[in-house]
């Protein structure tokens, strides 16, 4: 039996890959899908331009919200919200650097004979295969999504997908994820050079709230927090500028991650 599929893709001022992402969801997916919701984190020009040309070419099938950057969390949030909405059966979450490969939701679709949450193959553009929970390419059936509700939107950045799609999943709900390895995806993105300040803050606040007061603190717990900080302090003291200001911002995100307090702070992404 055929079964509908929504796609959710979340973009940030990244035109160029997002047309790339659009063109491999739209245009070279063997098995096609029934709707396809944007959720565009900035009101840029050029984004808006590679969206219009799609939604001409298909223009029953596209559907967008803008958004003053909420993030992947707020992202993910109010896509799965949309997807709810609709009379799809499954929900194909990606970010917009995630390439399909022609037959990659054939190949997902082929498992949900037996399977209903299923993640794809993410392979960097080097070949090598990524082992980790993402919003890369994964399918989750609607009676699953119902059941686990909506990710936390307040976490804004970092650890919102582990906490969705592995805690929330697999912790709570004993829902057990099937990796196809028929269903690739090509991750673009590569991260390199030095990270903005907020990127110190939210990585430091969301893993403690996340270790703190979600997922339960044991030795595991305890010694991957302390490898977060010696990490950051090591890259903050020995390879970034503006050291002082991200030193202080490790020193804010702690206090707000035990505190419990979370949510985008404005003031950090001016300029960005």
């Amino acid at each position: 039996m055929y079964k509908k599929v929504f796609a959710v893709v979340v973009t940030y001022k990244r035109a160029s890959i997002l047309e790339q992402c659009l063109t491999a969801v739209l245009k070279s997916s063997i098995y096609k899908i029934e709707h396809l919701h944007i959720i565009v984190n900035d009101n840029e020009s050029l984004t808006l331009e590679v969206i219009k040309k799609f939604s001409l070419e298909f223009p029953s099938k596209i559907s967008f919200e803008i958004y003053d950057n909420v993030g992947p969390a707020g992202g993910f949030y109010y896509g799965l919200k949309k997807f709810l909405e609709s009379k799809s059966d499954f929900v194909w979450l990606m970010d917009d650097d995630i390439i399909p490969e022609p037959g990659c939701l054939q190949s997902l679709m082929d498992c949900t004979e037996t399977e209903s949450y299923i993640f794809s193959k993410v392979l960097k553009k080097t070949g090598e295969e990524v082992i980790a929970f993402g919003w890369w390419g994964v399918l989750i059936s609607k009676q699953i999504v119902e059941k686990a509700g909506l990710p936390i939107k307040d976490f804004f950045y970092w650890a919102e997908d582990t906490e969705y799609l592995q805690n929330r999943m697999i912790r709570k709900n004993g829902i057990i994820p099937y990796r196809c390895g028929n269903a690739v995806v090509e991750h673009l993105h590569q991260r390199t050079g030095n990270k903005p300040s907020w990127y110190y803050y939210y990585t430091i606040r969301n893993t403690l709230y996340y270790r703190t007061r979600i997922f339960p603190l044991n030795l595991k717990g305890a010694v991957r927090m302390i490898y977060v900080f010696m990490g950051t302090f090591y890259r903050i003291i020995s390879k970034e500028p503006e050291k002082l200001k991200k030193i202080y911002l490790v020193g804010l995100g702690t206090v707000h991650g035990l505190a419990g307090k979370l949510g985008k702070i404005e003031k950090l992404h001016q300029g960005y």
